[in-house]
């Protein structure tokens, strides 16, 4: 009997083991489907995930998880308005695959459990403007913790929090006012950011990068201040 339950449990194990899926697992694709969207194969699926919150409070109701290391296709949204949790908090989610206007997502979720409150956000993954202005080579950073450095505004759009910033290698959008916690930006055509981070989004038929706080995106400082700051520094050795 007790070799019995032991073959069963380990049986058990075995299939959980294979049953087991990661977030990269339900994102990447490289089939475009019928809409250039790229859904996922695991499309009405349920699936039980498990990631780190890089952004809470999302504005259609939800968040978004990473894997421990941020990269590309290992960000995902969970379309849940029940649940709360953190930036920073790791938790397990099950919920059911689906495309979301063209933006793989958990749905329906079924069991949501609090691993760790306050674990501690992946690194963002480094980006060129350019890797999110071009759709097929977006989709592999929809869900992604990403950060783009050196990037001045190209552009102002009608939508309130909505502009676009250019590296040099190309036009990307982003949208300040998409988190709870992130302030609405309006900045001026050649304001100068030193860093952006935020999730990758995609919605209104593009990909936008969304800073999830205040403190996620920094203006670079002026050359001319920097100069009368170092001055000043200097005089107090003199």
């Amino acid at each position: 009997m007790k070799k019995t339950l032991l073959a069963l449990a380990i049986l058990t194990s075995l299939a959980f083991a294979v049953q087991a899926l990661t977030i990269y697992d339900v994102q990447y694709t490289n089939i475009a489907g019928v809409d250039n969207s790229y859904p996922s194969l695991y499309v009405g699926r349920e699936v039980t995930l498990e990631g780190i919150v890089t952004g809470a409070e999302h504005a259609s109701g939800g968040y978004f998880i990473s894997e421990p290391i941020s990269g590309a296709w290992r960000g995902i949204f969970v379309a849940d308005r029940k649940n709360k949790p953190s930036q920073g908090d790791k938790v397990m989610v099950r919920g059911r695959v689906h495309e979301l206007f063209g933006m793989t997502c958990l749905q329906d979720v079924s069991s949501y459990r609090l691993i760790d409150r306050g674990y501690g956000l992946p690194q963002p993954l480094i980006v060129t403007t350019g890797q999110l202005s071009r759709a097929e080579e977006a989709e592999a950073y929809e869900g992604v913790y990403v950060r783009v450095m050196g990037a001045s505004v190209s552009s102002v759009k009608s939508r309130a929090g909505r502009f676009s910033v250019t590296d040099g290698s190309g036009q990307c959008a982003v949208y300040t006012g998409s988190f709870g916690r992130a302030k609405a930006l309006s900045p001026m055509t050649g304001t100068q950011f030193s860093s952006i981070v935020g999730v990758v989004v995609f919605g209104f038929s593009e990909f936008s990068l969304n800073p999830v706080n205040g403190q996620d995106t920094q203006v670079q400082q002026p050359l001319s201040t920097q100069n009368r700051s170092w001055g000043k520094i200097k005089s107090i050795y003199k």
